[in-house]
């Protein structure tokens, strides 16, 4: 282990289980002139170590204490037994320097019955143990002692004299505390950072992240969990301090390319447990999240350590980027002569892959009330399909008689993104938004689901039911399902894979949310809401998100089983795989939805 000399600055509060001394002051400090000032009254030769010591103001007692013993725990460590009454606070100094150290209360009745002061739930009694300190059997102690009194302010310093005798070493002085620092990365972004790796050390050993001086306590903000390579190496020789010895900490003002330190204190002195170079952080959200997803938790704090690192690390990075989009060019290309006045503008993003462009068209031509009343428009959020789908679009155009948009925005921007940017590219005052996978199954389907949004002022948008390949229903409304294992809010398909018979729902229903697959909002209203969330990271709940936005404007969502659409269910978002990194994704995004609709998903949510 490598010692520190200089002595960092402090930027986090120390150890609830330490108290630094106070600086020494004279015997007695008096109070102003305006108040009367406590006056010591003392045993023979005023030592606290022959008998009690007392804080008086004319005939009242505002605190006594007593020195039972004082005895060095092992070479290192001064161990002070004593009682006290009244509010007073303890400090210890060696050689007339502050020394850290911890206090604990125990209980003692024989004080309480000679003294007549019930015990409290703290008790009268104390222990005082300093931190260990390579001179403390060489120096000269000083119990420093303060009255806590709103009106009369007084300081005793009580030099101990230390008895011969010594107790035995606390086996914790034995252990050494040991720990290793595997990555610091930071966000170029908002200077946070994520600090990863393991510590060992005894209760009540300070921890700390330090860089250029600056402390991080670690205890208190850290996701600490178990590690089994470091049970392994370390049980025999630290027992269970090995356990939850891995954390992961988010910090503030670190500097990328400098030193980062995990540090511990004995006495003045700084002990460099392990150190990392500080990297920086990819300003892509996803390939952050990547790096960032690959570092291990527990599934049972997984939430817990997205809510306070991942998500304060991401968000900013991916406000960037959809900043970053807005500014982006973009093509719009008409093919054939648009509907003059549309009533509804069907918008379908694209990514991945097209193959399902002309069998939507197929549904489309063949929808008298879609031909005539709505213009469609696709949104290519792939740059992989920018040159491949202007070369087919015009056969697709001649051979179907359809006249269609496309809009490609220069960049990929999600779900959220693209369909922001075909509603901004699009005429009619209601919006259909169509996942590119979703088929109409008999014309007419457009208009029905327009005709129950108008048909309800207290609808702020609508749904149908979507059924798989196979006929089963994929989606008859979402609801909301708590799953504790993972600590999220989920967005649960009630009946999935049921027959449409089994459906319980045969009228429009109103539900908590519906998907966003294939959904018919006004304009106004999808205006007044703030659009699709683009602060998600790649997808999952912005449909219910704006189900929830919908609903803290005074409007609902509705469920309409009587129209009914094949939806093949996320082909395209199939491609970004199906392993650990998918899993996560949900997760944040769960974490995500649930920081913002707390309050809703408690009221509409249900359990298991």
């Amino acid at each position: 282990m490598q010692s520190v000399t200089s002595k960092p600055k402090l930027s986090a509060s120390k150890p609830v289980t330490t108290h630094p001394a106070s600086p020494r002051k004279d015997v007695a400090v008096r109070a102003p002139a305006s108040t009367p000032s406590p006056v010591l009254r003392v045993p023979d030769r005023g030592d606290a170590q022959r008998g009690p010591i007392s804080l008086v103001v004319g005939d009242e007692d505002l605190a006594t204490f007593s020195i039972d013993s004082a005895r060095m725990r092992g070479r290192k460590r001064l161990q002070l037994e004593g009682w006290s009454l009244g509010k007073l606070s303890f400090a210890l100094e060696l050689d007339g320097k502050p020394i850290d150290h911890a206090i604990g209360r125990t209980s003692r009745p024989d004080v309480a019955l000679a003294r007549g002061v019930p015990e409290d739930g703290d008790g009268h009694g104390w222990t005082i143990v300093s931190a260990p300190d390579a001179a403390a059997s060489r120096g000269e102690w000083t119990l420093r002692v303060t009255l806590d009194h709103p009106r009369h302010g007084a300081s005793h310093g009580q030099r101990i004299a230390v008895d011969a005798s010594t107790l035995p070493a606390d086996p914790l002085d034995l252990i050494q505390p040991a720990g290793f620092l595997e990555a610091a990365s930071v966000s170029s972004v908002s200077g946070e950072a994520v600090v990863v790796g393991w510590a060992i050390a005894p209760q009540g050993q300070p921890l700390f992240i330090e860089q250029n001086g600056v402390l991080h306590e670690l205890e208190g903000p850290a996701v600490r969990f178990s590690r089994q390579d470091v049970m392994d190496a370390y049980r025999v020789s630290h027992g269970d301090l090995t356990s939850n010895a891995g954390f992961l900490i988010r910090v503030d003002d670190l500097a990328v390319g400098q030193p980062v330190r995990l540090v511990t204190r004995r006495g003045d002195e700084m002990i460099v447990l392990g150190s990392t170079q500080a990297s920086a952080l990819p300003s892509d959200p996803v390939v952050a999240a990547r790096w960032l997803f690959g570092l291990h938790t527990p599934r049972h704090l997984l939430a817990q350590r997205m809510a306070n690192i991942d998500l304060p690390l991401l968000e900013p990075l991916i406000a960037l980027q959809r900043s970053g989009q807005q500014q982006q060019p973009v093509e719009v290309h008409q093919l054939g002569q648009p509907v003059a006045q549309p009533q509804a503008s069907v918008i379908v993003p694209l990514y991945g892959r097209l193959d399902f462009v002309e069998h939507q068209l197929i549904e489309f031509s063949r929808d008298p009330w879609v031909s005539a009343h709505a213009e469609i428009v696709y949104v290519l959020d792939d740059p992989r399909l920018v040159e491949p789908f202007a070369q087919q679009a015009p056969a697709w155009h001649r051979l179907y008689r359809l006249p269609f948009k496309w809009v490609w925005g220069s960049t990929n921007r999600g779900f959220s993104g693209a369909n922001n940017l075909g509603a901004a590219h699009s005429r009619a005052p209601v919006l259909a938004f169509l996942n590119s996978d979703a088929f109409p199954q008999q014309p007419g389907w457009l208009q029905a689901l327009i005709a129950e949004l108008h048909g309800n002022p207290s609808y702020g948008a609508v749904a149908p039911r979507l059924v798989f390949g196979d006929g089963s229903m994929q989606h008859a409304g979402m609801a909301f399902v708590r799953r504790d294992e993972w600590g999220i809010w989920i967005n649960h398909h009630p009946r999935m894979g049921l027959a449409p018979l089994l459906d319980p729902h045969t009228q429009t229903t109103t539900l908590p949310a519906v998907t966003g697959a294939c959904l018919v909002i006004e304009r106004d209203t999808f205006d007044a809401a703030g659009a699709w969330d683009t602060g998600y990271l790649i997808g999952d709940f912005e449909d219910s998100d704006l189900c929830l936005k919908l609903r803290a404007n005074g409007l609902r969502v509705a469920y309409v089983p009587r129209v009914q659409l094949t939806h093949l269910e996320r082909q395209s978002f199939k491609l970004l795989g199906q392993d650990d990194f998918r899993q996560k994704v949900v997760v944040y995004n769960a974490v995500r939805h649930q920081s913002r609709w707390a309050d809703a998903l408690l009221e509409l949510g249900q359990a298991l």
